[in-house]
């Protein structure tokens, strides 16, 4: 083990009683990104919380997770560490889901979720409405098809309402025992029984062998030659859609954004959009669209969803000359990572064109969309996939109003989304 500094990690004094946590809430980027100018790469901003910056310390730190670290612990559970057989259940249900996730499973799938997302679009024609609020709506009927031949009555509700409670929790990022009787927790268990009390069902009835059609995560689950223990497969085709609404609802309320705030560039993807073959942009929407896959990694970049992610040190881990104890929470910040200038060109400035250039426009491990490593958001090939459906389809299918965007600020809260947008589709007439 490294040999701990003398030195103690430097960062604002006062512990849980600073001023820094008030600055902190009321400015969160900018708060952190001024203490690494302060401190350095590596910093404490509290008594068991650590900050860093350097993109080879999170790489680090992300490919070692279920070693020396954990993704950070739920609050509703008293902030306890998972147990081994806990994340090894986890480790199992992402294994399960895999087949169906992985970029090469997508090609026949997409077509299925390309369809759903046309018909969410169509949906909010004519009214004006907040993206960020219809985002998580959107992309989980957008994702359901993919998971099922024929989603079932009220589980996108059912997942809809543990995310929001799960939502609630995040907000309040507070610290629960778990013998504590705590309305919030109750409220997220039972959204959480509801999902699978609307898939159990689903994972008993005999099905007819796929004749030619698309394989959904159900199908996968009930052919396999070995089993799938039920509550595996239950996380699988629940837990695993729940875990990606945040992220992928925050990247599309941000698309939406940029698209309407580069008339320039939107036209420039309406024209490859036109001329790209329909089947092929439905089924492989990153061959087939080379600059809206740039734009898309740009918005990413720009505006990553999961703008703070951390986790939780299981064992003493060593950050550069330090060694931080076991239970210590560490962070880092994709959006200050994205946007440090000595990893990246003109970090302030968005362009596409950056990613168009041949070589990777980045330092090696300073773009975290999606995170990196054993539990790395498990949906990223899907989730990037219904970007580039989305700008596709407002591309051929509709024009997008979004008046006022002088005044739209990112909002910092659990998820990274726009706050202040208001926009209006209006479906193109084609001659």
């Amino acid at each position: 083990m490294a040999k701990r500094t003398a030195e103690p990690i430097p960062g604002p004094r006062n512990g849980v009683f600073g001023r820094h946590l008030d600055d902190y809430e009321s400015h969160p980027a900018e708060f952190l990104k001024d203490c690494r100018r302060k401190y350095g790469d590596v910093f404490r901003f509290d008594t068991d919380v650590v900050v860093i910056s350097d993109p080879a310390e999170i790489t680090k730190v992300l490919v070692h997770t279920n070693r020396d670290c954990v993704p950070n612990a739920n609050p509703l559970h008293g902030g306890r560490f998972p147990t081994p057989e806990q994340t090894a259940q986890w480790m199992r249900t992402r294994q399960a889901a895999l087949p169906v996730l992985r970029s090469a499973a997508l090609p026949g799938l997409l077509p299925l979720v390309s369809a759903a997302l046309a018909g969410e679009l169509r949906a909010l024609e004519g009214g004006w409405f907040d993206p960020a609020e219809r985002a998580w709506r959107v992309c989980v009927n957008t994702m359901l098809p993919l998971y099922f031949p024929d989603p079932p009555p009220g589980l996108a509700d059912a997942l809809l309402t543990a995310f929001t409670e799960g939502r609630k929790a995040g907000e309040a990022a507070i610290r629960i025992p778990s013998w504590w009787p705590s309305r919030l927790r109750r409220r997220v268990q039972r959204a959480d029984q509801s999902i699978r009390d609307t898939i159990a069902p689903l994972l008993t009835e005999e099905r007819p062998a796929s004749q030619g059609e698309p394989v959904t995560l159900l199908d996968h689950l009930l052919t396999r030659d070995e089993p799938v223990p039920a509550d595996v497969a239950q996380a699988a085709l629940g837990i695993t859609v729940l875990g990606a609404i945040g992220t992928m609802g925050g990247a599309w309320s941000w698309l939406l954004y940029h698209l309407a705030a580069r008339p320039d560039l939107f036209d420039r993807i309406r024209a490859e959009v036109a001329a790209a073959p329909a089947e092929e942009v439905a089924a492989r929407p990153d061959r087939a669209l080379p600059f809206t896959q740039a734009f898309v990694n740009e918005v990413l970049r720009f505006h990553p969803p999961a703008w703070l992610l951390g986790r939780d040190a299981v064992t003493d881990v060593t950050l550069g000359r330090w060694t931080v104890p076991r239970g210590t929470a560490i962070m880092f910040s994709p959006y200050l990572l994205h946007h440090d200038e000595r990893h990246w060109k003109e970090p302030e400035r968005f362009d596409p064109g950056r990613w168009l250039r041949g070589d990777p426009p980045h330092a090696p491990g300073a773009y975290q969309p999606f995170a990196a490593g054993p539990r790395g958001c498990l949906g990223t090939h899907l989730g990037t996939a219904i970007l580039l459906l989305t700008a596709a389809h407002l591309a051929t299918d509709h024009d997008l109003d979004a008046p006022g965007l002088d005044r739209v600020r990112p909002l910092f809260g659990p998820t990274l989304i726009p706050e202040g947008m208001s926009c209006r589709l209006t479906a193109r007439h084609h001659r």
